[in-house]
């Protein structure tokens, strides 16, 4: 089954709504089935699991974050990865950690995020690709973020989340598809400039060093290691990306000068 862009899924979505009167009415009077009403109801549940390696990820995700508070703090504490770890025969919190989360803001925030960028990059590249970014942009974000606190700043942080993993689908998905219109941000804009955001945040949190709870090293590695894997992918992908990264080289470029020439004006 297609995976249905977001657009097509609002504008399907609304016009079923739409017609829900006009169904009801026909309800009344013996025209129409009752059962249509829930039409609006059927096909965002079919749209929800159309992505099946996405949505596969997601309920993994929820499933954990509920069993971890149940877990032994022993146990819970051995899957919650340590920057240490990296050199240690605990390496394997790399991937532990990565489905595990600290509170129920920070596990929906991921998720949402999973859930517009990986049906994109699940869109375009289908189910085992998309496990390849996923599960590679969680061990190099997770390696990355090792080497910077322990090398870098001197430091042994206790990490979790799927972080690092989503924003490898979000550079996937905005050197796939850049002009692809999301509405994450509640309004409609292209994927890419979503990305940029999430992107120029990250980069302010690890220039300013905040102390926002927030994985931003590990956000850095998500986002860079597109660059590794897209070796992993087939040549026309990488043509695809390839071009993906002009467009988005371009664009920024282009908003930069109309930014400097309005500032101007």
């Amino acid at each position: 089954m297609p995976i249905d862009s977001e657009s097509g899924f609002i504008w399907k979505l609304l016009w079923k709504i739409i017609l829900t009167p006009i169904v009801l009415f026909g309800a009344i009077f013996g025209k129409r089935e009752f059962k249509e009403l829930f039409e609006p109801i059927r096909y965002f549940l079919e749209v929800l699991f159309q992505a099946k390696v996405t949505i596969a990820l997601i309920i993994i995700n929820i499933g954990m974050f509920i069993a971890s508070m149940f877990m032994n703090k022993n146990v819970l504490d051995g899957l919650i990865n340590q920057s240490t770890d990296l050199f240690s025969t605990h390496i394997y919190t790399i991937i532990t950690a990565g489905f595990l989360h600290a509170s129920i803001g920070h596990l929906l925030g991921n998720m949402l995020a999973l859930l517009i960028f990986g049906r994109v990059v699940e869109r375009e590249l289908g189910e085992g690709k998309t496990l390849l970014i996923y599960f590679g942009a969680l061990i190099i974000s997770g390696i990355f973020s090792s080497l910077i606190y322990m090398f870098i700043l001197d430091e042994n942080i206790a990490a979790v989340g799927a972080s690092g993993a989503v924003m490898g689908l979000v550079s996937a998905a905005a050197l796939l598809k850049p002009w692809y219109i999301t509405f994450e941000a509640l309004i409609p804009l292209p994927i890419m400039v979503v990305s940029w955001l999430t992107i120029f945040l990250d980069i302010t949190g690890v220039l300013n060093h905040t102390t926002d709870g927030i994985g931003h090293f590990a956000h850095l590695g998500g986002y860079l290691s597109i660059a590794v894997l897209v070796f992993l992918l087939e040549q026309s992908r990488r043509e695809q990306i390839k071009k993906g990264f002009i467009t988005n080289i371009a664009s920024i470029l282009v908003i930069g000068i109309l930014a400097k020439i309005l500032k101007i004006i």
